[in-house]
């Protein structure tokens, strides 16, 4: 049992790992502050400040509005499970947590929006391109990562003497 959960321990984080590193380079969230993104669109300290803010703004509604999504979700799951089942009110709080994830994709809109305001058009086109680029370079890393995987690692440990036996 032990064994199995160590094992599954193990391939979840050699599966998580080299997504978490890879992530560490790109400044989640925070593309302005990746000094390529900044001086391929010419952003001032001013603008940069500007999108710090709009940023930690839209991140606390964005948290508020998820938590509220897994509220209804949770209330929706409840309302399925009861007996009898109450068709209506399964619809309704359907429609409840329909209109909450609707709320959360115009969030994510009002977001894009102030920050193509703030950018211009030229410039936003400029992100849009820096960022499907972005994207292609770690599409393409991902492919090779899976035609060249890293050598399977086993790991044996033989008990109460800790002797761990490796092999590739």
């Amino acid at each position: 049992m032990i064994k199995t959960a160590f094992t599954s321990f193990l391939f979840f984080l050699l599966i998580v790992m080299p997504s978490v590193v890879v992530g560490q380079d790109m400044y989640p969230g925070q593309w302005w502050r990746m000094p390529q993104a900044a001086e391929t669109l010419n952003l001032t300290d001013k603008q940069k400040l500007q999108l710090d803010d709009l940023y930690h703004a839209d991140r606390k509604n964005l948290n508020r509005l998820k938590d509220s999504i897994e509220n209804e979700r949770d209330r929706f799951s409840a309302i399925l499970e009861e007996e009898p089942l109450n068709e209506a009110a399964v619809m309704a709080q359907f429609r409840r947590l329909e209109e909450a994830r609707t709320t959360l994709a115009a969030e994510k809109v009002r977001y894009i929006i102030e920050v193509r305001k703030l950018l211009g058009p030229q410039r936003f086109q400029r992100l849009k391109t820096y960022y499907n680029t972005l994207r292609e370079k770690e599409a393409q890393r991902n492919a090779q990562r899976l035609n060249n995987p890293p050598p399977q690692v086993r790991e044996f440990n033989l008990g109460p003497w800790g002797i761990n036996i490796r092999r590739r």
